[in-house]
């Protein structure tokens, strides 16, 4: 763990921290490391976890999604180990599902992207901040199927659509299949925007990111139960089925608080006379399924071949029991779904994958793709809060696309916050 400095203030202030999820525990966590021992956490619920809750079944857990922690020295995870949370490593298995000539699929092992056909890799200019303008930098073969993609995954105008949905879209990054993988790989090296814009899976690359992850030991209730134990053992005090209000988080501020609103930040708009932002309309449907799969475990594999049902599927194991999850664009019927699970993975062992009764059928909203329109309102209300609350009320990173990239924020307003001098400059 880095050094601390110490907190300049004569009386170190109170933190309160509005959400219970995982944002929420990190911030409560960080707030005693950074020396605060006056911590408030309030969660809506009736136990920490937000909807990272997972529902069980039997006792086995159903994760609709594929939720991972980095591997040993990631950030989040080390604050997490500090206090006693427990971790399994596992190795990171993926791959991807793409159109190929003549109808067939091109499956991509060890790459999370689409692998696409072009003859070259000439890019344009990403003129704007939409969805729609980061696509249309890529060739007119990739982009074109890239936007068909995309209208299938989210059923709205890409132009509505803010540029960091290609993070959860798994868009991130295409790898041009014609074109050489040496002639690639001097492109990525030479340029940050091809770099930024292309790929190439992780074998062909000779790259060690992400060969491994890790889960919660023993699960994801056990962890958020434990996260409640760890943060008791610090002092801080939970409320449960408690909710602040902005305007109560205004008065606590108010009074010399630090706030930190981990919680959905809907309802802070209107008390700021702002008008609320538009989100996407698109839900997922996730089946679960028992399973039996001869390969590893976990794993999961995305479509983009812009057709069926299937965006994603995720193989995982509970209790010793393999479960699969296929996230649906629309609803299926049984047979169907059965049919586009096994032609995904026919390129993934499938041969060896049976699935077995449906445990589970849940219709969720979208949150992680945000419309061009809700990127600009949360920028407005990030200046607005910045404007009228001060320092002492920290937003919650609600743009990071990665739980450490949060933490990282967070972390750096609480410091302005609670006014700590650098350790460095004590030393000095």
């Amino acid at each position: 763990m880095r050094q601390l400095g110490v907190i300049r203030s004569s009386k170190a202030p109170t933190v309160r921290i509005i959400g219970g999820g995982l944002t929420g525990i990190l911030a409560a966590l960080e707030a005693h490391r950074l020396g605060c021992r006056d911590i408030e956490l309030h969660e809506r619920f009736d136990q920490l976890g937000g909807t990272a809750w997972p529902r069980r079944d039997h006792g086995l857990e159903l994760r609709a999604d594929h939720r991972y922690f980095g591997p040993q020295g990631d950030p989040t995870r080390t604050l997490l180990e500090a206090n006693g949370l427990a971790f399994d490593d596992f190795e990171n298995r993926f791959g991807s599902v793409s159109p190929a000539p003549g109808g067939d699929l091109a499956f991509t092992h060890d790459f999370e992207g689409p692998a696409l056909r072009t003859r070259k890799l000439d890019l344009d200019h990403i003129t704007g901040d939409s969805l729609a303008d980061r696509i249309r930098a890529y060739p007119h073969d990739i982009s074109g199927h890239l936007t068909r993609y995309c209208q299938w995954a989210l059923g709205s105008w890409l132009d509505e659509v803010d540029a960091g949905a290609a993070i959860p879209l798994g868009i991130k990054r295409v790898y041009a299949t014609d074109i050489d993988t040496c002639d690639l790989a001097r492109a990525k090296k030479a340029d940050p925007v091809y770099d930024g814009l292309y790929g190439i899976p992780r074998a062909l690359w000779g790259r060690l990111q992400n060969q491994t992850a890790s889960l919660p030991a023993d699960g994801y209730q056990t962890f958020f139960m434990r996260c409640q134990s760890a943060l008791e053992r610090l002092g801080v005090t939970i409320q449960t089925a408690s909710f602040l209000s902005p305007q109560q988080a205004f008065r606590a501020r108010e009074a010399g608080d630090v706030v930190v609103w981990a919680a959905d930040p809907a309802p802070l708009f209107a008390p700021l006379e702002l008008e609320p932002p538009k989100r996407l309309a698109k839900s997922l449907t996730s089946y679960i399924f028992k399973a039996r799969y001869a390969g590893p475990l976990p794993f999961h594999v995305r479509n983009f071949t812009a057709e069926g049902s299937v965006f994603r599927v995720h193989l995982y194991e509970c209790r010793g029991q393999a479960l699969l999850s296929a996230e649906c664009v629309s609803e299926i019927s049984d047979c169907d779904l059965r049919r586009q699970i096994h032609k995904l993975m026919g390129g993934f062992g499938g041969a060896s994958l049976h699935l077995d009764e449906t445990v589970s059928i849940q219709v969720e909203p979208r949150w992680a793709q945000h419309s061009l329109d809700a990127a600009r309102k949360l920028a407005g209300l990030h200046a607005a809060l910045a404007k009228h609350q001060g320092a002492n009320f920290i937003a919650g990173a609600w743009e990071a696309q990665t739980q450490t990239a949060s933490l990282s924020e967070i972390s750096k307003s609480l410091t302005q916050a609670l006014e700590i001098e650098p350790a460095e400059a004590i030393a000095a």
